[in-house]
């Protein structure tokens, strides 16, 4: 066998390899077992029980909403003492018990709240995670609950890290949407492709993120620039937005929260501090937290300014 022959073979070898490997990966970032996630969160404190012992002014009710796509949702809700609600969205492979500590927050300012499991996350239904392709009819259905049935129409969006991505996203189709935080949201899945793949699968970035992403957007059959919140931050404009970036973040690359600024014009307010990693902001600073929050959601779900 020649030497050319030989390194042809694992050349080839290699990339078929590699390729596998990506595939799996893709398949598992991509997906979530509804027996097993429903096992696991069973056996948790359930949302409202964890609320009565740990956050008493935040008491939700049980909720369960039917998307238009025909995916139930597990979700839970308090009503508005001050005329407005606003939504909250967990990041990727979370679950409402991550937003409990901010939703108590904003309950003690009177607002509406709204949390819910995102398809295939939590205790709803679903296994594929498409990143936006579906999940905003899971957005919507929250919005015409809010609406429809609590007879809300000042409505404001929080998202935590693919959940605030998924709020920007969402904001830009419906009007409804009157302001948005997004703390850690990336600016699009292929711009913090490297980071995500190398803390979800371990595996290194070179050469793992572009197959990763390439398996992946196969699998799904999406283009991902096409559910980048980039790529919508000019359809919300003039509507206010309050974007939340760590420095140190190690899961979405902070240098794109600039990009989103940008591409936001004069409505969008930026919040960075450089020493921060992944959605800190609320457990590393929360006395400030509370104050620019409550400031930006009184102002334009309210209308009340410092002023007023």
């Amino acid at each position: 066998m020649s030497l050319f022959t030989t390194l042809t073979i694992l050349t080839v070898s290699t990339i078929v390899i590699l390729v596998i490997i990506a595939h799996k990966q893709a398949h598992r970032l991509t997906h979530s077992s509804q027996l097993s996630r429903h096992k696991h969160y069973s056996s948790l404190t359930s949302i409202g029980a964890t609320a009565q012992q740990q956050h008493p002014h935040f008491i939700p009710c049980a909720l369960s909403l039917v998307t238009q796509d025909g995916v139930k949702l597990a979700a839970h809700y308090t009503p508005s003492h001050n005329g407005a609600a606003i939504i909250l969205s967990h990041g990727y492979k979370m679950s409402s018990h991550e937003m409990l500590p901010i939703a108590e927050l904003f309950a003690q300012h009177g607002y509406g709240i709204l949390i819910q499991d995102q398809r295939a996350h939590g205790m709803s239904h679903g296994e594929q995670i498409s990143f936006g392709r579906d999940e905003w009819y899971d957005l919507d259905a929250a919005v015409n609950f809010v609406e429809q049935q609590l007879n809300i129409d000042s409505i404001g969006l929080f998202g935590n890290s693919m959940g605030g991505a998924l709020s920007l996203c969402y904001a830009a189709r419906d009007p409804r949407i009157k302001a948005i935080v997004a703390q850690s949201p990336y600016a699009s899945i292929g711009h913090s492709i490297k980071k995500g793949v190398k803390q979800f699968t371990k595996l290194p970035p070179v050469p793992f993120a572009p197959l990763v992403h390439l398996m992946a957007q196969r699998k799904l059959k999406i283009d991902s620039s096409t559910l980048a919140p980039l790529n919508a931050m000019a359809k919300i404009h003039p509507r206010p937005v309050l974007l939340m970036m760590g420095g140190q973040d190690r899961y979405v690359e902070p240098q794109g929260i600039f990009s989103l600024q940008h591409a936001a014009g004069d409505s969008a307010k930026l919040w960075y501090e450089h020493e921060l990693d992944h959605v800190e902001f609320y457990e590393k600073h929360p006395a400030e937290f509370e104050r620019q929050i409550m400031a930006f959601y009184a102002q334009h779900l309210l209308g009340i300014t410092k002023s007023s």
